[in-house]
């Protein structure tokens, strides 16, 4: 016996499967999947977009050593007008760092883990060094496919690496529309300063106290003689004798 359904019933039914479909399409929901390590392209059919593309990557620093960590924002450009489609943001994207000698090669460097819940960090296959091998944390990706118009990411250089490096994201912004490969500034990885040992010496001034000797002048001052007075009193005194005799002898004859 055959069952008719009502043609109603049919016909949402179909809608249905194809509305899911279509929203799984919409940007990978929980993220770029492996396969886009090779490519950074989603795995959805979308079309590369030919025109400029109206997010940014913005680096915190130009000179790093690799002991230190590369801040990267993503967002929407200034100029980007408020009734621009764009300006809602961007659904998807994924960001991975690579030499920009050899791109496409091998990435280099890891994303850590990401604070935001809209983020993560993934594993990409490293065929080109290791065959069979999974590298931890080489790309960064979204979770949700809900429109962002922020996203910010930490980059650590690997160790043993010195020279230029760029980070290259794809930005989904619908189903058909995405900027694939669009690339930062160059960052330059230089290696540490080397620290200088500095050895201080000590130098002894031994300072000998110098003894200023002064002389000492004594003067002796000598009691005035009167020796030369007295003599002239006495001649004095004989005279004025001599004087009141001969006045007394003529008054007596």
């Amino acid at each position: 016996m055959k069952i008719h359904l009502p043609f109603s019933f049919v016909g949402g039914f179909v809608l249905l499967v194809i509305g899911c479909c279509l929203l799984s399409a919409d940007a990978s929901p929980s993220g770029a999947p492996e396969a886009a390590c090779t490519t950074m392209t989603p795995q959805h059919g979308a079309n590369w977009q030919n025109d400029t593309c109206p997010f940014e990557i913005i680096v915190d620093k130009t000179t790093m050593y690799p002991s230190q960590t590369l801040n990267v924002h993503l967002g929407i450009k200034s100029d980007v007008d408020v009734n621009d489609p764009a300006a809602r943001g961007f659904k998807g994207f994924m960001a991975m760092a690579f030499d920009p000698s050899s791109f496409d090669v091998q990435p280099l460097g890891t994303f850590d883990n990401l604070a935001s819940a809209e983020t993560k960090t993934m594993n990409c296959p490293s065929p080109f060094r290791e065959p069979n091998t999974i590298k931890q944390n080489v790309a960064a990706t979204h979770t949700n496919n809900g429109f962002k118009k922020t996203v910010d990411l930490v980059w650590t250089p690997p160790a043993d690496f010195f020279g230029p490096i760029v980070i290259v994201v794809t930005f989904v912004h619908e189903k058909e529309i995405m900027w694939v490969k669009e690339n930062s500034e160059f960052i330059q990885v230089v290696p540490e300063p080397e620290t200088s040992t500095t050895t201080e010496t000590t130098s002894t001034t031994t300072t000998t106290p110098t003894t200023t000797t002064t002389p000492t002048t004594t003067t002796t001052t000598q009691p005035p003689t009167t020796m030369g007075a007295a003599s002239s009193a006495i001649e004095w005194n004989l005279l004025f004798c001599v004087a009141i005799m001969s006045l007394l002898v003529r008054n007596r004859f």
